[in-house]
């Protein structure tokens, strides 16, 4: 806000600076300057009257009203010889020509009557009227400088409002409310980008609403069809085959079985991206189902897993979705670990922390953003030859999400990968 309130007045300030200049140049270089024109005739009128008195009443009557006109003028009066330094060829040669020789605004050489002496009238600056003027023309420019600050200012806090209510909705959006819409209220608009944003936000939500429809439609159509395969295979197996075909019947029934699998992440992951669901909190110490959930892990693998409790204490989850997270991780990690996964618990800045490491070839820098993505694979290292189906590190983003937390991808010190489950503090309490 400083910033652009310093950019915004910093601008309107040089703008009108250059507007200034701009004037100068224009009244003073293009144009005649008409006031000196006229204080030229003034003083030129003052030196004629002189020169009268002096050639009627005498040299010293004609000093006499000079001096007179100087002081009521405020004006100080200073004699010159013409040998002086001050008079410069320029000065000298207008003042012969002219009588007159204007240096500046209110200063000016003059000569009259009998002509031995220059005079140099100017302000004098040791009165208070001058002071005024000078105070009046320096308020001036404080006021209109105060003026421009306080209208920048008025105007960034218009539009800083305006702006944080668009902020406000874009959050909003992004966060997963595809309802939220900017306002368009005189005092909220920001000329067209409310309207803008709120066409690509209708857009973006059919577009997401469609996708979810589609998502959910499929996996509940491809349910009846698995179960009608697999119940033709078990009446198949029932009507005597021979071993060669029991051997390609199995092979059918892992497939289904995997079939079955996918369509139920799937349906899982269209039910996690709906965000009316809410977390079913409860407060349990983690080794109570962390400990059940690894035992039932390692009767699935021949790899040892290792789980360090640096804190075992109640922690408030939703104990069903993040085993989910951390089942789906273990899973994953089982495919590509050599002999080992280690699960460490502990709580760094008053957040539960869950690391998962494997000793396996670990995950590319540049891919462990995407990996949380659906269906997104890493290179031919770690393809579908290796099992799973794209979703599992999918869920596992979006129950951290629902707990308000993330998922830190990095690697361990074996050199394979090491997922950490963070549950912020407003989650994890005792």
């Amino acid at each position: 806000m400083k910033r652009l309130y310093c950019e915004f007045f910093i601008g309107v300030a040089v703008l009108f600076f250059l507007s200034i200049v701009s004037y100068i140049y224009v009244t003073q270089e293009l144009t005649p300057d008409y006031e000196e024109v006229i204080e030229f005739n003034q003083v030129h009128s003052v030196v004629n009257i002189l020169d009268e008195v002096a050639n009627s009443l005498g040299q010293s009557r004609a000093d006499e009203l000079l001096a007179k006109y100087v002081e009521e003028n405020h004006l100080s009066l200073i004699a010159y010889s013409w040998q002086s330094p001050e008079l410069i060829g320029e000065t000298i040669d207008e003042l012969q020509a002219h009588q007159i020789y204007l240096e500046d605004s209110y200063s000016y050489f003059v000569v009259y009557g009998e002509g031995n002496q220059v005079y140099k009238i100017s302000p004098d600056l040791s009165k208070p009227i001058w002071q005024k003027l000078d105070f009046d023309e320096t308020l001036l420019w404080i006021f209109f400088y105060a003026g421009f600050a306080i209208y920048s200012a008025l105007m960034l806090i218009i539009l800083s409002r305006r702006f944080r209510v668009l902020e406000q909705t874009t959050l909003a959006f992004a966060e997963g409310d595809f309802a939220v819409r900017a306002s368009e209220k005189p005092g909220d608009r920001l000329g067209s980008l409310n309207s803008s944003f709120n066409q690509m936000a209708d857009k973006i939500s059919a577009l997401i609403t469609s996708h979810k429809q589609l998502t959910n439609a499929v996996a509940h159509e491809l349910r009846t069809p698995v179960f009608r395969v697999q119940c033709q295979l078990e009446m198949l197996e029932d009507s005597g085959i021979s071993p060669e075909q029991l051997h390609y019947v199995a092979g059918i029934h892992d497939d289904m079985a995997e079939l079955e699998q996918m369509i139920e992440e799937l349906l899982y992951f269209a039910k996690m991206e709906r965000a009316a669901i809410p977390l079913n909190l409860s407060s349990l110490y983690v080794s109570d189902w962390l400990d059940k959930l690894v035992s039932k892990c390692r009767k699935d693998t021949d790899l040892t897993i290792n789980v360090d409790y640096q804190m075992d204490e109640a922690a408030a989850v939703d104990v069903y979705q993040l085993t989910r997270a951390v089942s789906n991780i273990v899973r994953n990690a089982s495919r590509y670990a050599e002999q080992c996964i280690d699960l460490r618990v502990f709580r760094h800045e008053q957040a539960l922390h869950i690391q998962i490491d494997d000793d396996g070839i670990g995950i590319p820098q540049d891919e462990r953003e995407r990996i949380l993505e659906p269906f997104y694979r890493v290179g031919t290292a770690r393809d579908r030859e290796s099992g799973g189906h794209g979703l599992g590190l999918a869920i596992v983003a979006q129950i951290m999400a629902r707990h308000q937390g993330k998922v830190e991808i990095g690697a361990s010190d074996s050199g394979g990968a090491r997922f950490t489950l963070i549950v912020p503090q407003a989650l994890a309490t005792d």
